[in-house]
């Protein structure tokens, strides 16, 4: 009972959200096996280049939304409608600028149909998002959790549903799209009954608003181009089919990414709020976010490239088994990810965020600049190891800035946490291409010994002089 006390169920709750995304995933292996790689490419490409512009769409303003409220929940609220009246705004601007670029880049009947239902779909995703955040800032997760349920429910049964009747992609993404508006609507009127969400909104507190949230804006669109380019550039670059193909893998990948995000979900909300109330608590939270991250993922990852090849197979038949290729440097990039975003949500929850473009431009461009080389030569895999690269560079300016904001020992022992991860994760991989599974296990149980000696308090916890 006692050890029952201690247990934080708002990870579990936050964890119960996001393992909704099997929907989307299965929505998208579907999508994949019904209408095939071209078709598939090009819905793969449509969701990531709204994916891109969503961030222009948001502006920053869901995780500035989670911050502010988990900072001032008393009144913080009040500002909901402020920042869904600043989110419709910038989702016309993308609206109307959308199409000269598309009519430029030769979108035209059904595909620019499916391009826009795509930008429509994402912002009904950005209104019901930074709803969610406002959810999450007041600390309610099992709210938030059943409301994730439902919007996701909704979307795969209504999407599905047009899919398997009609097998038309421009009325599958409109089903997308009309649910998530409705539902966007629902979540408004579901929330304002529980908290005031409206206050006089001025001229001068839009602008405000914006000044505020511009930051966070940046940020949000370095990391949605910083992850979303690839499948672009594949479109550009190469053919459908191999946009599919690395998409199949991008989407294995993105499941087990759930993770690592239910655990910076609360972890963030804890850091807004301790960077208030108790300052001196943020050591531990960093220690207890990398103590999650490597007790929870790192073996998940392992497992999943283990089993990597039957995964691709099962889930999306062999027509897609190239898709392997990327996916066997795309799940150990996974684990130099998890440990590199510790510094973005350190420095965003507890008001440095202005430190954090400066990480992901780094990233974002050398992902750019290594794609441009890779592609025409290696197609999809060039993308995943542009991935990887870039995943490196995040990681390493990421700790760096958080040594440098006095938290030097722990950034120093991520590092080193990071680096022994990878390794063990790229194990499965190196098996696949022929090493000896005996030379792969003597191989990674010094790694997992020293993993084991370094997760100790001590190691995260910086002198009085330091923070």
């Amino acid at each position: 009972m006692r050890l029952l006390s201690r247990f934080d169920l708002s990870y579990v709750y936050a964890f119960l959200g996001e393992a909704t995304l099997a929907l989307n995933f299965v929505l998208y292996i579907f999508i994949a096996r019904i209408l095939g790689p071209e078709q598939f490419g090009i819905f793969a490409a449509a969701i990531a280049l709204a994916g891109i512009l969503s961030l222009f769409i948001q502006f920053g303003l869901p995780r500035f939304t989670n911050r502010e409220i988990a900072a001032q929940p008393e009144t913080a609220t009040r500002s909901i409608a402020l920042f869904l009246l600043v989110e419709c705004l910038t989702s016309l601007a993308v609206l109307i600028v959308f199409l000269p670029f598309a009519l430029v880049f030769g979108y035209r009947e059904k595909v620019l149909a499916v391009y826009y239902l795509a930008l429509i779909a994402e912002v009904g995703r950005a209104v019901i998002l930074t709803l969610r955040n406002a959810i999450k800032g007041l600390g309610w997760f099992r709210s938030e959790s059943i409301v994730v349920f439902i919007e996701r429910t909704v979307v795969f049964l209504l999407a599905a549903l047009v899919l398997f009747r009609t097998q038309n992609l421009v009325l599958v993404i409109s089903a997308m799209a009309i649910a998530r508006v409705a539902f966007s609507l629902s979540l408004l009127f579901y929330l304002s009954r529980k908290v005031r969400v409206f206050s006089p909104i001025r001229w001068a507190k839009i602008i405000t608003t914006i000044k505020a949230a511009y930051p966070f804006a940046i940020s949000g669109v370095l990391w949605i181009l910083y992850y979303q380019v690839d499948i672009v550039m594949l479109e550009a670059l190469s053919t459908k089919a191999e946009t599919g193909f690395y998409s199949a893998s991008y989407r294995v990948l993105e499941i087990f990414s759930a993770l690592p995000r239910v655990i910076f979900y609360v972890i963030f909300t804890r850091l807004a709020k301790y960077q208030v109330s108790a300052p001196e608590r943020l050591s531990e939270q960093l220690y207890k976010a990398t103590r999650l991250l490597l007790l929870t993922v790192i073996p998940l990852v392992f497992l999943a490239g283990t089993f990597q090849t039957n995964l691709i197979q099962a889930l999306y038949s062999d027509e897609f088994t190239r898709s392997i290729q990327s996916l066997s440097i795309l799940l150990p990039s996974l684990a130099v990810k998890v440990f590199g975003t510790i510094s973005e949500q350190f420095l965003q929850a507890t008001g440095k965020e202005r430190k954090v473009p400066r990480i992901l431009m780094a990233a974002a461009l050398s992902n750019v600049v290594v794609n441009a080389v890779l592609i025409p030569r290696f197609a999809s895999v060039g993308a995943a190891i542009a991935t990887l690269l870039s995943e490196c560079i995040m990681a390493t300016f990421g700790l760096r800035i958080l040594a440098q904001t006095g938290y030097s020992r722990a950034s120093l022992n991520i590092v080193l946490i990071a680096i022994l991860s990878f390794f063990i994760t790229t194990i499965p991989t190196l098996i696949l291409y022929g090493l000896s599974p005996l030379i792969g296990g003597v191989l990674a149980l010094p790694c997992i010994a020293l993993l084991l000696y370094r997760m100790k308090p001590s190691y995260f916890k910086e002198s009085s002089a330091d923070v």
